[in-house]
């Protein structure tokens, strides 16, 4: 839905649509909603999206060597907890 929306650049003093996208999910990001995003930007000739879903983020910790969240490591989970990160 962003994507069919103007917005207003302060640096041309006008509105216009968008021609880059963040998509950030704490979940996973399907391919077929990869492609749907990919595919609505292109037929507009927007082409700028990057995506990050839960394991580009948790990758991001181990790439800039950040101690993880508490509850992510395997053996730090207690007992009645599930496996998923908590975000």
């Amino acid at each position: 839905m962003m994507l069919a929306h103007e917005i207003f650049d302060p640096e041309t003093n006008r509105r216009s649509l968008v021609d880059h996208a963040f998509i950030v999910s704490g979940g996973e990001i399907t391919k077929a909603a990869r492609n749907w995003l990919g595919n609505a930007l292109d037929a507009a000739k927007r082409s700028q999206i990057m995506f990050m879903d839960r394991d580009d983020i948790l990758n991001q910790f181990v790439v800039t060597n950040l101690p993880l969240p508490g509850g992510v490591l395997p053996g730090a989970m207690s007992s009645g907890s599930t496996a998923e990160a908590p975000f």
